[in-house]
């Protein structure tokens, strides 16, 4: 059997709560990766996983109570490449994965944590090893059917409306010169909200 020679995550893309987060980060702890996280100060999160050949950082930013992270990366070492294929299971993660091997390189497609294409290239050439058609097409009515990112966006906007207002009300006494730039936000805010809930 060929051994491989690095994973490559050309794109990987989580979306996830903060206790899936932090379920995210003991999946590699429970793996024995040394897992470092740094709170950045607007909330957002970088998850760094150190193996054999450096580090690997993960940015998840945060939006109202949700993270996501969309990344690219290279794995070398291979017990963080099968907690990696763990992680894009478990966190239903989107992605395209190039296993390399010495002359050839097989490219895996992930919808919502399952594998739905795998492909060998060598070369120029590229071959078909698996398609799985019904998984894209039920991946897809089940995202249409689930598809809350108005949902989601008028939740952090609510979110930010109440910041922009306490802002205000801080502003009256103590500057009220900022009273109109922040009036102008609020006036978008309030506007955007009425686009969405219409």
């Amino acid at each position: 059997m060929a051994q491989r020679l690095a994973t490559n995550y050309a794109k990987a893309y989580f979306t996830v709560s903060e206790e899936e987060l932090n379920q995210f980060v003991s999946l590699f702890t429970n793996e024995h990766i040394s897992v470092d996280v740094k709170v950045c100060d607007n909330g957002d999160r970088d998850v760094i996983l150190t193996d054999k050949s450096g580090e690997i950082q993960l940015s998840f930013l945060r939006s109202g109570n949700r993270y996501s992270c969309d990344s690219s990366y290279l794995i070398q070492d291979r017990q963080l490449a099968n907690a990696m294929r763990k992680a894009m299971k478990t966190f239903r993660g989107y992605g395209i994965v190039h296993r390399i091997y010495d002359g050839f390189t097989v490219v895996y497609h992930y919808d919502q944590g399952s594998v739905v294409s795998i492909h060998e290239m060598s070369g120029d050439e590229e071959t078909s090893i698996f398609e799985n058609n019904s998984a894209n097409v039920a991946g897809e009515l089940e995202s249409l059917f689930q598809q809350d990112g108005g949902e989601r966006e008028i939740e952090s906007l609510y979110q930010e409306t109440d910041r922009w207002l306490d802002l205000r009300n801080w502003a009256r006494s103590n500057a009220p010169g900022k009273l109109s730039a922040i009036d102008s936000r609020l006036a978008a805010l309030s506007k955007r909200l009425f686009e969405l809930e219409v």
